[in-house]
């Protein structure tokens, strides 16, 4: 029997759903019928022609209402994050319209963190359109979650476990990266909360899945930001003098009193201009380092790359130029698209790893 294609809306065609619409456009298993746009410069202009490639059929288009009434099996909500939650109320009413959606935003496990008001608002949309809402992507999910907590498998204790995530912003525009403080003395750019909150809204879904999958309940969490001065003049992408932030360093740890004095999780999120201010005990090239202290103890450096034998830094995708990290962040989440499809309404809960340490092994049998 033939199969059919899933129908899919995109919804923020930017660099996140840039980058979606061209996986769609290429896979077999999925079929492109509307795009959202938010300016009125991609209002009425054919998907194809936004990334840079041939007319594909489907135009994008500012008029929810109308999006809303086009029949698909899931929207991929790919709007940009302020760090506020704004995007709250326009998911809802897709949920609560019919359309199943899943997000690389940090909505992850919403109901392990954010407020009860919300959750509830997201269960009843889900109860009213008979819709699934599941939140991935890199990271929080694939890495943190997946991997990371999958290594585990191996330990029969667990002390302590800490991933650090290293993003070099060399080529990213110069005004976001002053924006948020790169550039200024550490003490004006500590007053810069955005960065803060963005990062907060990830690390907070990562910490809190971590606490679920591995069975344990957290005396305390902290939450630390340090900027970090560089050593000497930074020239790229924009001058960044010697004394000013050059790494801005995003931490939440989680504590369980009876395991340990050091944190049991620890997420930390180096965004850094340059090798010169990699962390201490980092090389170039190693996106991820994840390292687990227990018995047996391990430790864990994963990059992506563009290939393994060559030094290209960026995929070439119509004319949008890609980064392999932005690419990983948005095929976890069309991996999701069968299962989301599949499942029952409601709150679709993490892919967790199957078999892993747990704090009472008796607990990863649900009774």
């Amino acid at each position: 029997m033939m199969k059919k294609p899933y129908r899919i809306m995109v919804w923020g065609p930017g660099r996140m759903g840039g980058i979606c619409i061209w996986e769609i456009v290429h896979s077999a298993a999925f079929e492109l019928v509307g795009v959202r746009a938010y300016s009125d410069s991609k209002n009425g202009k054919d998907a194809g022609e936004i990334i840079g490639i041939e007319p594909v059929g489907v135009i994008a288009s500012t008029d929810v209402d109308q999006l809303l009434e086009i029949d698909c099996d899931c929207v991929v909500y790919t709007a940009h994050d302020e760090g506020t939650y704004h995007t709250d109320d326009e998911i809802l009413r897709i949920l609560a319209s019919g359309k199943n959606l899943v997000t690389p935003l940090p909505y992850q496990n919403a109901h392990l963190f954010r407020e009860a008001e919300f959750v509830n608002k997201l269960r009843a949309a889900c109860n009213k359109g008979g819709s699934v809402f599941y939140a991935g992507g890199i990271d929080p999910d694939l890495i943190p979650n997946r991997i990371l907590l999958g290594l585990t498998g191996g330990c029969a204790d667990v002390k302590s476990i800490r991933l650090q995530e290293n993003w070099d912003c060399s080529e990213a525009d110069p005004g976001p990266l002053k924006y948020i403080g790169f550039g200024l003395p550490p003490e004006e750019a500590e007053g810069i909360k955005v960065s803060q909150t963005m990062a907060a809204n990830f690390t907070r879904a990562i910490v809190h899945t971590a606490e679920k999958v591995l069975g344990v309940k957290y005396d305390r969490v902290i939450e630390s930001h340090d900027y970090i001065p560089a050593p000497v003049d930074i020239h790229e992408p924009f001058l960044i003098k010697a004394g000013t932030v050059g790494r801005i360093t995003h931490r939440m740890e989680g504590f369980v009193d009876r395991i340990g004095e050091t944190p049991l999780f620890t997420i930390e999120y180096h965004w850094l201009v340059g090798d010169t201010m990699l962390p201490e005990g980092t090389e170039p090239g190693q996106y991820y380092v994840a390292t687990i202290e227990g018995r047996p103890s391990l430790k864990m450096t994963l990059d992506y790359s563009v290939s393994n034998n060559s030094d290209e830094r960026f995929f070439h995708l119509g004319d949008m130029k890609v980064e392999p990290s932005y690419l990983a962040t948005i095929v976890p989440c069309m991996q999701a698209i069968p299962h989301v499809v599949a499942a029952e309404p409601g709150l679709l809960p993490s892919f967790d790893p199957s078999l892993h340490w747990m704090q009472d092994l008796r607990d990863s049998v649900p009774q």
